[in-house]
């Protein structure tokens, strides 16, 4: 059994929900998503353990009296993939009114998408914090890395302009991670017999933290400088946010330039889990859980 419990306190200071700086807003991040990730089901029946718990303070959509609709004051804003498998608050242990949540397939940065956003930075002066964050099995990125390797099988998205303009979007880090790999591991990596799983594996990240650098780019302006940018990668076993090819947890900052990419595509290229990954014989379904287009 797992307990996901919400409590909401009518006399607590609002004001005591809201991190007072951006570092503090990540810690919030940071700790949610420890705390969600040591959950762990048990067998009360059974007697085989307690519960594993996890209680959220929220104030659940109530507003100041009955019937007035609560102020909007979230402290993030996370762009984050449409996938059901990635509950974004529950990730990150917050609930109503917290967090300002984006969701496309892939987490790609796309004019809709970046009109909310830059809309809700000129309205919510509460927020301290973007955080964008892809996650392993990706299936936008799997259709990319696919179109990628195989392009006249998937002539299909063709017929779709919207479709075909998300894949495109995550091409573009498609290339650089192909690339990084030749670069580190030879040109003939792509014979490994887990080349395709250490291309998804690589994109997923470095397409999190392209986006990432986008919207620090976008935000640099005006009100949007007091916002801190990060990014990371749930792992949907573990249900950690972290940064692959680091022994780090939680969520960083995305490089600063082209320079700081190519180290980053060329860390995660030799990291212990692409090395991993390009032996496997597996098949990729058991890895990636989605071999077809993003839904």
């Amino acid at each position: 059994m797992i307990q996901v419990i919400y409590q909401h306190n009518p006399d607590a200071r609002r004001d005591a929900r809201q991190p007072r700086d951006s570092e503090e807003a990540l810690a919030w991040l940071s700790d949610g998503n420890r705390r969600f990730a040591a959950l762990r089901p048990s067998r009360i029946a059974s007697g085989t353990g307690a519960a594993s718990s996890m209680v959220i303070d929220s104030d659940l959509g109530f507003g100041i009296a009955p019937g007035v609709a609560p102020e909007q004051r979230p402290f993030g804003i996370v762009l984050g993939c449409a996938d059901a498998r990635v509950p974004i608050e529950l990730i990150f242990g917050q609930s109503v009114n917290n967090l300002f949540v984006v969701r496309v397939a892939g987490n790609t940065v796309g004019s809709d998408g970046l009109g909310s956003m830059d809309y809700a930075v000129e309205q919510f002066p509460s927020l301290r914090i973007a955080a964008v964050l892809g996650h392993t099995a990706c299936g936008a990125v799997t259709a990319a890395v696919d179109v990628f390797q195989q392009p006249a099988e998937f002539l299909e998205l063709a017929a779709s302009l919207p479709l075909r303009s998300l894949v495109d979007r995550i091409l573009v880090v498609v290339r650089a991670s192909a690339k990084a790999l030749e670069e580190v591991h030879g040109a003939k990596v792509t014979e490994a017999p887990g080349y395709r799983l250490a291309l998804i594996h690589t994109t997923v990240s470095l397409n999190a933290a392209y986006a990432a650098f986008s919207l620090r780019a976008e935000f640099a302006r005006g009100s949007g400088a007091r916002i801190l940018v990060v990014w990371g990668v749930y792992d949907l076993a573990t249900r950690s946010c972290g940064v692959p090819g680091t022994d780090e947890g939680g969520l960083a900052a995305p490089p600063l330039d082209a320079h700081g990419f190519r180290l980053l595509a060329l860390e995660l290229a030799k990291s212990p889990r692409t090395v991993e990954l390009l032996v496997t014989r597996r098949d990729a379904d058991d890895v990636t859980g989605d071999r077809q287009p993003p839904r």
